[in-house]
């Protein structure tokens, strides 16, 4: 099982990443793109994540998690050697550090879900799950893989972070199995957590530089065409 969750997970990531390879080499247009990103992460945290963190452990602690995820990502922040000035580091540096710290948060995400599937005894939900990781994995493929693929790196790179950020799936489903089921304020803790993480980076990294760099009104629009889009997406699952 914990092969299953793994591959099904990596495979929806690669394939994000394939579509995200089609943005190679328009750089000129990283604005807009990251506007759309930012649309389709927000919608992923209000139609996915936050619902379900709510409904797992109520809003308290799913309100302390998101605390305590964007806190840890201000200390990563600042002990980070980059700079926050635009001149003092590269947008090559720039587009490597968002999407490892995007990584970091989905990997923290895809944790939780690990340990739901290892934990989960019906063959007709752990079918159910495991089709819901192939398809929720595109999308975040898709956010991870574009501002790596604008920093420059390759197809190779972009196989090797897939399977690394579907590892946590695989030590999921390792702990889950020796539970019979998985508490409430476990999968809200993590849940909650990584969305903090994914909103603070989101905000700070994808959509601040965005309006910085563009049009108000046009990276606002784009945000709710990715918001749209994702909410769609979701709703036809």
């Amino acid at each position: 099982m914990w092969l299953l969750g793994f591959l099904w997970t990596s495979s929806g990531i690669f394939i994000g990443g394939m579509i995200a390879w089609l943005f190679k080499g328009i750089k000129q247009r990283a604005n807009i793109i990251y506007a759309l990103c930012t649309g389709v992460i927000l919608g992923l945290i209000s139609f996915e994540i936050l619902p379900e963190a709510i409904e797992s452990g109520g809003w308290l602690s799913t309100i302390i998690g998101f605390v305590i995820g964007m806190m840890v990502f201000t200390v990563l922040h600042g002990s980070s050697h980059f700079k926050q000035g635009k001149e003092s580091y590269s947008k090559e540096k720039y587009y490597i550090r968002t999407g490892l710290l995007l990584m970091l948060s989905f990997a923290v995400h895809n944790f939780p879900i690990g340990i739901t599937l290892g934990a989960n005894q019906e063959p007709v939900l752990t079918k159910a799950l495991l089709q819901t990781l192939l398809f929720h994995s595109i999308p975040e493929g898709i956010i991870l893989f574009i501002p790596l693929i604008l920093a420059g790196l390759n197809i190779f790179t972009v196989l090797l972070i897939s399977f690394l950020v579907s590892v946590p799936v695989a030590l999921g489903v390792f702990i889950g199995s020796f539970f019979s089921i998985v508490h409430p304020l476990l999968n809200t803790a993590f849940m909650s957590f990584a969305m903090g993480m994914i909103f603070i980076v989101t905000v700070s990294e994808i959509l601040y530089p965005a309006l910085n760099n563009s049009s108000v009104f046009k990276i606002l629009c784009c945000t709710l065409i990715g918001f749209g889009v994702i909410g769609y997406y979701l709703h036809l699952l």
